[in-house]
């Protein structure tokens, strides 16, 4: 694992001291590793090897690790979002699931990606697991927030903290993954502390964003009410709207930076990706929340403008 060396000692900790939580809650940006490193408790929960539960880490090469590996191991079960929420049905299969004896006779782990994405009624089936979980079964949830669970949910959980990673680490572990150094390079600056946004992609793609960031931050000014309006509808529309979203957020901040004083323009921008990219994961209505960007409704003080206007 390259960085996040705060909570892998905080976790190599809890797990070398034999007195592992039943429950992990995995917060912080999107993309940052936190599924990686959930990944990696679990080969260490998982693993064979004797001393693996006091060193903090799974052996990588014992029968149970490479099951890991190839995602073909028994014991581990992993709920990934199939749609932008998580029904109770599926909550309610996992429960089914962890309800049986391990198949290798030790632990079990379960991860639950995006727990953000549970319905309330799918949070309270899980409630019950978190209250009474099976014996030697041990949860892990991530988010990118605390508040966006319910407070019975996150209080029954060790919570580990997630930060983007520096630059240095992120152009490490793309070269690590097959990058190009000159593209790892150029790509950590981009990505916001973040490789899992660049992780699986051609490198060509992200570039593509950004030119395009760039081109929508030169004309913003000058655009009419429709032309916002056809941008949002056409923005709607794509499969990798969260990518464009944070590409154009990163290039405004940049911006922002480069300004000798505060424009309240830009930072209205700001403020508006931001207010939008948390809208998306309350599951709004995509268009109405574009449409609020590019129309500059959706600032910091948008409120107050319509409100008053």
């Amino acid at each position: 694992m390259v960085g996040h060396e705060r909570p892998l000692r905080v976790l190599r900790r809890s797990l070398g001291s034999g007195r592992v939580p039943h429950a992990y809650l995995f917060w912080g940006p999107d993309g940052v590793g936190k599924t990686r490193v959930a990944r990696e408790v679990a080969r260490a929960l998982l693993c064979g090897e004797a001393g693996a539960l006091a060193r903090g880490e799974g052996c990588g090469a014992c029968r149970s690790c490479r099951r890991l590996d190839s995602s073909n191991h028994p014991d581990l079960h992993v709920l990934v979002p199939r749609g932008a929420r998580v029904g109770v049905e599926e909550v309610r299969a996992l429960q089914e699931s962890l309800s049986f004896r391990p198949f290798e006779g030790g632990r079990r782990v379960a991860i639950i990606s995006d727990a953000f994405r549970l319905t309330r009624e799918a949070s309270n089936a899980l409630l019950k697991t978190l209250e009474e979980p099976p014996a030697d079964t041990h949860l892990v949830l991530t988010a990118h927030h605390r508040d966006q669970l319910l407070p019975t949910v996150v209080s029954r959980c060790q919570c580990v903290r997630f930060d983007p990673l520096p630059d240095g680490a992120v152009e490490r572990i793309l070269v690590s993954e097959g990058v190009e150094p000159h593209h790892a390079q150029a790509l950590a600056r981009v990505c916001g502390g973040r490789p899992g946004r660049v992780l699986g992609r051609e490198p060509g793609e992200l570039m593509e964003w950004i030119r395009q960031a760039e081109e929508l931050a030169d004309r913003w000014d000058g655009l009419t009410a429709g032309e916002r309006l056809r941008l949002g509808a056409e923005w709607a529309r794509a499969q990798d709207l969260r990518d464009r979203l944070e590409t154009l957020q990163w290039v405004v901040g940049r911006r922002i930076r480069r300004l000798d004083e505060a424009v309240p323009a830009w930072l209205d921008r700001q403020a508006g990706l931001a207010r939008v990219l948390e809208w998306m994961d309350r599951n709004v209505n995509t268009q109405l929340a574009l449409d609020a960007l590019f129309l500059g409704l959706a600032g910091q003080d948008w409120e107050d403008r319509w409100l008053g206007s």
